[in-house]
């Protein structure tokens, strides 16, 4: 075999791009500034820059330019390094991924990811249809998306897609696991804004009724479920028509080894079982209990996160055979660092890009004023594309609230379905997917064990073509006709 001429020099690439991380991050700070974007914004732009770079060129290790990051932006005006790293991992989602990978830790620590992934593969409905079991992973979790948070599912389901993945035989960088992942997570962001009345969709409701707009709320729960059977069906579709995207392993599966290593469940994972039920079931009985008197306030201050620390201390004092259901020194082990800190990197610098200091936003508004002079149809479409193509790139919250005030702050002035144009905000909005910074879901599927840079962005640029095809034959015509 012939060796490589770094490795005959003992010469290490990452010192090249950990170099060009650091110019990008430290030094475009001092290229002058243009339009109405800041020194600051210009700094943050560097360190965005050199972040997607990093984690592009190093996929194995997303852990090192996360990190500079964060000093990067220490040296801003946004603080210093020390108010960077509270910031960033202060971050509820942040918050949210560190306490769910205790679960995590316990499900892989029991075994119990194998055993649903045995269960999964060897079902008698499944055998030899592989289109049909990559639709039950695709699809069905991402139902509960409506009353979870996506974070909280994707999290589990992740771990469980690693366990398929493997035992299936697929590689790291293979086709098929990216767009399963990324399938999961679009369905599961349809859903999220599926009712107008919970969630996500409750900031655009809020943010209209402040100006006087009235959202026709049924209109709205049957434009974006007719829109969620297209994206399901459709994004099948999708996958059998991709080049690359092989079932075939899938095919192989012989269910009777899977049956024969689905023993029954023993003792710890029962345990471990009811405690994951238990987090799911009081995450969703929390959604409908809480209130603002009486014990539905009790029950809304305890909230997600303190029953996911209830459930935490829970199955560590919980003991089977004399072992603790979560071992605190054990579980740690199977922390996923590289999606904790692509997660709080991200985010915190994300935030930023949208902030009123980095002067982003004014430039993003100006240039698109010329747009409200296009006719109802074309003008919805060409500002939900421009939304969808933000918050691939910046904070999903940040852009999504910019966008809503413009498009408010302009309804007076032209004719265009304002309603309509707050719906499509809104579904398209929380699709950040496509780069890590878009969203914690698109950096969850970055960061996953089986995606390389590589596929993740193949797998997010046919997602882009596909759900602005959506956008254009199915969500605002519909939404026109309906709202």
């Amino acid at each position: 075999m012939i060796m490589s001429e770094n490795a005959k020099s003992g010469f290490n690439m990452k010192y090249v791009h950990f170099a060009i991380t650091f110019a990008l991050m430290f030094l475009f700070r001092f290229v002058p500034p243009f339009g109405t974007v800041t020194p600051y914004g210009m700094a943050l732009i560097g360190i965005f820059v050199g972040l997607i770079y990093s984690w592009t060129v190093d996929a194995d290790n997303l852990c090192w330019g996360s990190l500079m990051g964060l000093v990067a932006l220490g040296v801003t005006d946004f603080g210093n390094a020390g108010t960077a790293l509270a910031t960033a991992f202060g971050n509820q989602s942040v918050l949210l991924m560190l306490m769910c990978m205790f679960f995590i830790g316990m499900m892989q620590e029991t075994k119990l990811t194998e055993w649903i992934a045995n269960a999964i593969l060897g079902a008698k409905f499944l055998q030899g249809k592989p289109w049909m079991l990559t639709a039950f992973l695709v699809c069905v979790p991402s139902l509960l998306c409506c009353v979870i948070n996506q974070t909280m599912v994707a999290l589990i389901m992740f771990v469980i897609y690693k366990s398929i993945f493997e035992q299936a035989g697929y590689k790291k960088g293979d086709l098929y696991p990216a767009m399963v992942l990324m399938g999961f997570m679009l369905i599961a962001s349809v859903v999220f804004s599926l009712f107008p009345f919970l969630g996500w969709p409750l900031m655009t409701v809020g943010m209209a009724m402040q100006a006087g707009v009235q959202i026709n709320m049924g209109g709205w729960m049957i434009t974006v479920a007719l829109t969620l059977i297209v994206v399901c069906v459709g994004w099948m579709l999708v996958m059998m028509i991709t080049p690359g995207c092989k079932v075939d392993k899938l095919k192989e599966i012989d269910i009777t080894v899977y049956q024969k290593d689905m023993a029954p469940l023993t003792k710890m994972q029962k345990a471990a079982l009811f405690i994951t039920i238990a987090q799911v079931v009081g995450c969703i009985a929390l959604t409908f209990l809480s209130g603002t008197t009486g014990w539905r306030k009790v029950v809304a201050d305890i909230g997600v996160y303190g029953w996911l620390l209830i459930c935490i201390a829970v199955s560590m004092v919980w003991h089977v055979d004399g072992k603790p259901v979560l071992n605190k020194k054990t579980a740690p082990a199977y922390f996923y660092w590289d999606l904790i800190l692509v997660v709080a990197a991200a985010m915190v610098v994300a935030n930023q890009i949208t902030s009123a200091q980095a002067g982003i936003t004014p430039m993003i508004g100006q240039l698109l004023a010329p747009l409200f002079g296009l006719p109802g149809y074309t003008f919805l479409l060409a500002f939900g594309v421009i939304t969808f193509v933000l918050t691939n790139f910046a904070n999903n919250v940040a852009v999504t609230i910019t966008m809503m005030t413009i498009a408010m702050g302009m309804a007076t002035q032209f004719d265009f379905n304002l309603q309509v144009a707050l719906m499509v905000i809104t579904v398209y909005g929380v699709i950040g997917l496509m780069t890590p910074a878009g969203s914690v879901n698109g950096a969850m599927i970055h960061a996953h064990e089986f995606t390389t840079t590589k596929s993740a962005y193949i797998a997010g640029a046919i997602m882009i073509a596909f759900m602005t095809v959506v956008m254009a034959v199915v969500l605002i015509p519909l939404g026109l006709k309906l709202m």
